[in-house]
């Protein structure tokens, strides 16, 4: 997989207000502001995340476009790979990363979305940002699998900043041993372009420490503000 132009990853509560830092330094990377937003994690609203995406990117001069791939079927379709190959940016919204990793991983979609993450920014927050991940969690089935393969040997725990004791210890127990893992907090942007990684909103992102320990990863630290850019997405 080629590395990818820019990627942001938000810990949830996409396009609400908070998450304008993010988008807008998003937004940079693409060569028009047009953003086309994958609806797979969203299976019981895509249209209401699409109305609410696009209120959000006009505030920031930006228009938005859907590609509705719900099913397998649709991961498969030429209207929809034409989507994405026609895309200036992909956003790939939150909801359920079991439905998101069941219909993308594989599938020529995610093809699609590989070839185009080399020349336009990719996002995903909450589910999106988990099935972009090297290692998707899937709290739903208390388990892991893999994902699309951006951060590879990584996983993302969105809503950090929500996140009780005992869904941490759950996360640590799902990563397992050699992975490390994101935390991010709500509407808090985690972004990646050449010039490496940076914090984008309100919140904070952690690497948990005992996994980044146990994978073996000294570039990624224990609390990480701005991760280092030697900890990029995959090359």
């Amino acid at each position: 997989m080629a590395r990818p132009l820019a990627l942001l990853l938000l810990g949830g509560g996409e396009w609400q207000p908070g998450t304008e830092a993010a988008d807008a330094w998003w937004l940079t990377h693409a060569d028009r502001p047009v953003v086309t937003v994958v609806t797979t994690a969203a299976q019981d609203g895509p249209e209401r995340a699409l109305t609410v995406a696009a209120r959000h990117y006009a505030a920031l001069g930006a228009t938005v476009l859907g590609c509705r791939i719900q099913t397998p079927a649709d991961a498969s379709d030429p209207a929809r790979l034409a989507e994405l190959e026609r895309a200036a940016a992909i956003y790939l919204c939150g909801g359920d990363p079991g439905a998101a990793r069941r219909v993308l991983v594989g599938s020529p979609a995610a093809a699609g979305l590989a070839r185009a993450a080399a020349r336009i920014p990719i996002a995903g927050s909450s589910a999106g940002a988990m099935v972009l991940s090297g290692v998707c969690l899937l709290p739903g089935r208390g388990t892991a699998a893999p994902g699309l393969g951006y951060l590879p040997g990584t996983a993302v725990a969105p809503h950090w900043d929500q996140a009780d004791d005992r869904w941490r210890r759950r996360v640590a127990r799902l990563v397992g041993g050699g992975v490390a893992c994101l935390g991010i907090d709500e509407r808090t942007g985690l972004g990646w372009d050449r010039g490496g990684w940076r914090v984008l909103g309100p919140g904070g992102a952690e690497v948990l420490p005992a996994a980044a320990a146990a994978a073996g990863r000294p570039d990624l630290p224990g609390t990480a503000p701005v991760l280092p850019s030697g900890s990029g997405p995959a090359a």
